[in-house]
């Protein structure tokens, strides 16, 4: 076995084939061509007896040093070597060769030493689990972390090569995506996950599955109501969202879902003041809006890697079609503690970008800019302006930065060829999107900012 074996697993329980391993290896130094059938199956850890593992690794320096593969060169190549020695040198190779009965089947006879392989790693796992679960010193998240680790580990071993993939069939595939984006262009329909906002869906044909989606903003801009707009956006097409608040309460967020739903002043909703009339408005919102699948944790203090162990929780569960996290900066990464934060942030954007592949769902992460807009006249918000920008500019498939003008007192903006009021205005400023163009989007929105309208013919104020 590669490594020690773990005294809780009795090694003559461990899945082998041998003889397989015995027939396959001779058949590679009679057979021509017996090799070629092997390789994509096979590789020098699947097999359980550390001498067929060196005989194996000495085959195939052997092929990829364009020199032929027998019995002799495979004896020469392995004059010194140890583990050979120890098994009988060159009369263990001769045995291995007599054994061959033909390399008919040496393709089915691989794949029986590669599933036992398999076998074998499985259970190796599953032991390393157990014992680091039983160890009171070792955290909670750290064990999901490392079950999460062994599984890649075992998925890529089984996948092989097949992941892999001709050119020929990719293009294939883009060419059938763009005709069904045509198709529901001309339906009005657009392909992915809808926004909450018809000008942004317009732009980038809503959240694309895989897409790891950033909105930016300055503390009290509105970023966490944008975010949940585009929660209920979501859940209103049947799309099932997961809310990650490590800033506000469920509490919270159910006060600004259930503001969202209808025209009720947020101060006399907080101060108790409701008349008979609007209480029964509020009891009708929260009607339509429990029907919604939209879930909420609103745990403090979490890791990305706790995030990727329960929206994978979530997605088995078909209730994970969205993720929202609110918001990136205090969120943690349990990355060494000597690294610094702009590592932590980088870890935190690159796994968020994986989940998003992972699961094949869109990940919006919402995010706090820092204070250089401003400096500026106009305080725009930037793509420099991120925290700790560099490695979110870069897995980042779209970034919006959020920016209302009338918070800083900014009595107008220029629209196209004016100048209008920035009264109630909010402005998504679509920084980046990798396959798509960049741009403004305008809306409008009420001075809670709990609802939001359509730029054109939206709420007057």
């Amino acid at each position: 076995m590669k490594g020690q074996a773990l005294n809780s697993i009795e090694e003559q329980v461990l899945p082998r084939a041998i003889e397989l391993e015995k027939a396959v290896l001779g058949a590679i130094m009679v057979e021509p061509g017996a090799l070629s059938k092997v390789l994509g199956i096979l590789q020098a850890d699947c097999f359980y007896l550390p001498v067929h593992r060196e005989i194996f690794n000495e085959i195939v320096r052997l092929d990829s040093s364009h020199r032929p593969v027998d019995l002799l060169t495979v004896a020469q190549g392995m004059l010194n070597n140890v583990v050979l020695k120890d098994n009988g040198g060159m009369h263990y190779l001769s045995g291995l060769t007599s054994l061959v009965a033909g390399g008919t089947n040496i393709g089915e006879h691989a794949r029986i030493i590669k599933q036992r392989y398999i076998a074998r790693e499985l259970m190796l796992a599953c032991d390393r689990i157990k014992r680091s679960a039983h160890d009171p010193a070792v955290d909670v998240a750290d064990v999901m972390d490392g079950v999460n680790g062994e599984i890649d580990r075992i998925n890529a071993i089984v996948a092989g090569e097949g992941g892999m993939k001709h050119v020929r069939g990719v293009i294939k595939g883009a060419l059938e995506a763009y005709e069904v984006r045509r198709d529901n262009r001309a339906k009005g329909v657009f392909t992915g996950i809808p926004t909450g906002f018809m000008e942004l869906d317009e732009m980038t044909g809503g959240w694309q599955e895989g897409q790891f989606v950033v909105i930016g903003a300055r503390p009290s801009m509105g970023k966490t109501a944008v975010g949940l707009n585009m929660v209920k956006a979501a859940a209103r097409n049947g799309i099932p969202a997961c809310v990650y608040s490590l800033e506000m309460s469920d509490v919270s967020l159910a006060n600004r879902l259930l503001l969202s739903e209808c025209d009720i002043s947020a101060e006399r909703f907080k101060s108790g003041e409701l008349t008979d009339m609007e209480i029964e408005s509020l009891h009708k919102a929260a009607g339509r809006l429990q029907g919604l699948p939209i879930y909420i944790d609103d745990k403090p203090s979490v890791t990305i890697n706790y995030i990727r162990n329960h929206s994978r929780l979530m997605h088995k569960k078909g209730k994970c079609g969205l993720i929202v996290v609110d918001y990136l900066q205090l969120t943690g990464s349990q990355v060494e503690n000597n690294r610094n934060r702009e590592q932590e942030v980088s870890n935190i954007s690159r796994t968020a970008k994986i989940i998003a592949k992972e699961l094949k769902v869109p990940f919006v992460m919402l995010s706090q800019l820092n204070r250089e807009c401003e400096k500026r006249t106009d305080k725009k918000p930037m793509l420099a302006d991120l925290r700790e920008s560099g490695s979110i500019e870069q897995d980042a498939d779209v970034i919006c930065l959020l920016y209302r003008p009338g918070y800083y007192k900014i009595e107008d903006i220029e629209y196209g060829n004016s100048r209008v009021s920035s009264k109630g205005v909010g402005v998504l400023i679509v920084a980046k999107q990798r396959d798509g163009k960049t741009g403004y989007v305008f809306f409008r929105h009420n001075p809670s900012m709990t609802k939001f309208y359509p730029f054109k013919g939206g709420m007057p104020f």
